[in-house]
């Protein structure tokens, strides 16, 4: 199936012939079993050449057995479709002959031995018979032949045979590559005769039909006309500054010379070579990119890539200035976008420059209405709607002092409350309330006052330094509350938990002490809250 497939696409390559040339041109130099055959490539740059002589060409380089017997097959169906004048074989590669023929290796081949040669190869007389269908003649060009040595299994050896049996109408000639490039050549020239071109070139020899008298291509053979035509068709197919010049390389005064010019000077005028012979850097598109952002055209990123979505906003904005679409810049085009962008970012300063005057009076305005910060609800008021504005640092400061101010009032509240009620457990509500207060050390001293400790007792003296370590400590309501709370859950009865540490806190406090094998003081102390805290982590895991 994949034979065929490539049969096909062999046939669809090759254009009618119309009793032309035909031409088969193989390259095989880098085989998988076998020793690389340097320069059998350079057969294939006589497809040029055999073109320009008016031959339709296929060539391949590196071809498998398959691929090979492919081309062969599609050759064979042209020329038998269409017909040919002349027939021209070129194989560069690798040969296996034995006593009744020879063949030319595929890539692909091992050691196949003769009874498995068709499959390695091409036979050379099926190659023969298939170009003596020639109407003027064929030549078989072999190319590599000396250095094809050495065995490919039982009955089949490498290189060539002595002599070849070839068919009336056909010439083979064999040689090194260079040679057989050079003695191609020499023979698509017009009136040139085959043995004198293998007379004239060392290294070639012939057989077969070898005339000294009928040129392969007759003088005065114009074949130039039609490759004139071929190429300038291909060139007008892809429309570019090289195509039309590859042209006028091969043809300076060919038909089509002063056509191929116009297109050229078409080309160079063109919009696109017109901002490319501005040599924008990498920045002035980027420039560029901004100025059409800035003009309301989407370009689809600022990178100083010139992609689709900066075309299309190019053409955008030609389109708004009556200006040819292109989507390309001329040098005035890039000029004057900048000077559009330029004027409308002033038009955009000064709006925002209004914009922001407004939002300044707007703003000045309600400070006004709210009091200019006279009262907190003014303030507030004013926050809520401007949290950035003008006067919000003001405002935050003057909310600050009064909170500062109401706290100051409320501590001193508590106090005035506690000295009327003048007793431990007030006065231990108020330091439960207001640690930090204003009048924490008067609570305390009025504590130690009411309910002095025994300076005599050891005991005594040793509560008083845990009173003084639990104050230290400063412990909020918040704090004593949690204390408390976790008293309870570990079954030592602290009482309500309130954050005022009562007697029957006290007791819960040295029951905890005891139970984390502390000094039972009933005070609170650094290390009784680090073990609760321990004590709690591992209930978790529990």
């Amino acid at each position: 199936m994949r034979f065929w497939f490539v049969v096909l696409c062999v046939l669809l390559a090759i254009k009618p012939v119309h009793a032309g040339g035909l031409a088969l041109v193989i390259g095989n130099d880098s085989y998988d079993h076998a020793a690389q055959l340097r320069g059998a490539e350079q057969v294939l740059d006589l497809t040029a050449a055999l073109e320009t002589a008016g031959f339709q060409v296929v060539s391949g380089r590196n071809l498998t057995t398959e691929e090979m017997r492919a081309q062969l097959a599609g050759t064979h169906a042209q020329l038998h479709r269409a017909g040919a004048e002349r027939v021209i074989v070129v194989l560069a590669g690798h040969f296996a002959q034995s006593r009744a023929g020879a063949w030319f290796l595929g890539v692909d081949a091992d050691e196949p031995g003769l009874a498995l040669a068709d499959g390695a190869g091409l036979r050379l007389d099926t190659i023969f018979e298939i170009a003596s269908g020639a109407a003027d003649g064929a030549q078989i060009w072999l190319a590599g032949a000396d250095l094809s040595r050495g065995s490919y299994g039982d009955g089949l050896d490498g290189g060539l045979p002595p002599r070849l049996l070839v068919p009336q109408g056909v010439g083979v000639v064999r040689g090194p590559v260079p040679q057989v490039v050079q003695g191609v050549r020499a023979i698509l020239r017009p009136g040139s005769v085959l043995s004198d071109v293998v007379d004239q070139t060392r290294g070639l020899s012939g057989e077969g039909t070898i005339s000294p008298l009928v040129p392969f291509l007759p003088a005065g053979f114009a074949p130039l006309a039609r490759a004139d035509r071929q190429a300038w068709a291909d060139a007008q197919q892809i429309d570019t500054e090289d195509a039309y010049r590859a042209y006028l390389d091969r043809f300076p005064n060919g038909l089509n010379a002063q056509a191929a010019r116009g297109a050229l000077e078409r080309l160079r005028n063109s919009p696109e070579r017109i901002e490319q012979a501005l040599a924008l850097t990498r920045e002035e598109r980027r420039a560029i990119q901004r100025d059409l952002t800035t003009m309301g055209f989407n370009t689809r990123g600022v990178d100083g890539i010139f992609g689709p979505g900066t075309r299309a906003a190019i053409r955008g904005w030609q389109s708004g200035h009556d200006l040819e679409e292109t989507g390309f810049l001329t040098r005035e085009q890039v000029m004057r976008l900048a000077g559009h962008a330029a004027r409308r970012t002033a038009e955009r300063d000064a709006e925002e420059r209004a914009r922001r005057e407004a939002l300044e009076r707007a703003d000045r305005a309600f400070w006004d209405a709210t009091g200019a910060g006279a009262d907190e609800a003014g303030l507030r008021s004013y926050l809520e709607r401007y949290p950035q504005g003008i006067f919000a640092g003001l405002a935050r400061d003057r909310l600050d002092q009064m909170e500062t101010t109401q706290r100051q009032r409320r501590d001193r509240a508590a106090w005035e409350q506690a000295r009327r009620r003048d007793s431990v457990d007030a006065y231990e509500s108020y330091l439960v309330a207001w640690p930090e207060g204003e009048f924490a050390a008067d609570a305390i001293a009025r504590i130690d006052t009411l309910d002095p400790p025994d300076t005599d007792s050891p005991d005594t003296q040793a509560n008083a330094g845990a009173r003084a370590a639990e104050s230290a400590l400063g412990l909020t309501g918040p704090t004593r509350v949690l204390i408390e709370q976790r008293l309870a859950r570990m079954g030592f009865d602290p009482g309500a938990t309130d954050g005022a540490f009562d007697a029957q806190s006290r007791q819960a406090i040295a029951r905890a002490q005891s139970h984390f094998d502390l000094s039972p003081t009933g005070y609170v102390t650094q290390d009784l809250i680090t073990r609760m805290l321990s004590d709690t982590l591992r209930s978790f895991f529990d």
